[in-house]
This record gives C-alpha cells, sequence and structure tokens, in this order.
C-alpha cells in the first residue's frame, strides 16, 4: 500500500515539474537574484555607513545598486535556463525572432514585478512607521508583503503572456 502511494506521488510531482519547469526556473531566478541583489545592498549601506555619506546619497546608492546587481544575476541566469529556447539547435545560432519575442514578453512582465514590487512596499513601509514599527522591522515585513505581491503578479503574467510556449511551438519555429 505504501509503495503504491509513493509511486503515485512521484509521477504527480513529476508530470508537475514537467509542466511548471520554466514557472518553476523563473522564481528560482528571482529568488537568487533578488538575494544577491538583498545581500549587495546590505553591504553598500554598510560601507556607506562606515565613511559617514548623508542619509539620502546611502539610500540612494543602496537601492540603485542593489537593483543593478538583481537585474544582472537575474538576466544571466534566465539567460542560462532559457537560451533553448531561441538557440537553432543544428547551428547554435541565436533565433532573433523567437528571442526579441522572450525578451520584449519579460520586460514587459519584469516591469509590472517591479513597479508592484516597489510601490507596494513604499505605502506597506510607510504605514508600518505610521503606527510605529521599528525602521527594521517595517522594512523586513514590507518587503515580504510587497515581495510575495509582486512573485504572484509575475507569476499571473508570466502565464497570461505565455512568455513560455510549449517546447513544440519553438521547435516548430527554430527548424
Amino acid at each position: 500500500m505504501k509503495g503504491e502511494l509513493g509511486g503515485v506521488m512521484i509521477n504527480y510531482l513529476t508530470k508537475f515539474y514537467t509542466k511548471y519547469t520554466s514557472t518553476i526556473s523563473l522564481n528560482k531566478n528571482l529568488l537568487l537574484s533578488g538575494s544577491v541583489g538583498f545581500i549587495v545592498s546590505l553591504l553598500v549601506a554598510y560601507v556607506c555607513t562606515k565613511y559617514s555619506i548623508d542619509e539620502f546619497a546611502t539610500s540612494t546608492l543602496t537601492v540603485l545598486t542593489g537593483f543593478i546587481s538583481s537585474k544582472i544575476i537575474f538576466v544571466i541566469l534566465f539567460h542560462l535556463d532559457n537560451k533553448e529556447k531561441y538557440t537553432k539547435k543544428l547551428t547554435g545560432k541565436l533565433n532573433i525572432g523567437i528571442l526579441k519575442q522572450i525578451v520584449t514578453k519579460m520586460i514587459f512582465a519584469d516591469s509590472i514585478f517591479d513597479i508592484i514590487n516597489n510601490v507596494s512596499r513604499f505605502f506597506i513601509l510607510l504605514e508600518l512607521l505610521r503606527i510605529e514599527y521599528q525602521p527594521v522591522q517595517a522594512a523586513i515585513i514590507a518587503s515580504v508583503i510587497a515581495s510575495s505581491f509582486s512573485y504572484l503578479a509575475i507569476n499571473l503574467i508570466v502565464r497570461r503572456i505565455h512568455v513560455f510556449s510549449s517546447r513544440k511551438k519553438y521547435s516548430k519555429k527554430i527548424k
């Protein structure tokens, strides 16, 4: 009885992973790049406070370096995970049409992700500070809630605009 249940579960998980591989990969890339951006921004904030740069400059430099580093890491990871979708199998050359299509859709989806994340984070943080949360606590809570909203949004958008079309569709275009 236990062996059958385990086999059914493994079969279900295999089918689920096969069906949603691209979405799982996208979320992995977003989490990894977001983590790198967070760590980089912490390091920059630490260095800035060590050398007594004013608060506005510290805040600006911290946000920009975190944002830029996370975007660079995301682009690299996304390319590594998806290059077979826009590379011709036989020649290894880029299929510019498919690459352009994927990049356009991902720029749109990522822009919505960033807008939702930054706007919701700002307003949640502002409200938490108004009700007298400590700044670090408020920043962490706002970050978690805003990230949850933006991850939900990008997953819905990516499915809606069909960023990850089926393999058959790409195969026809690449050949």
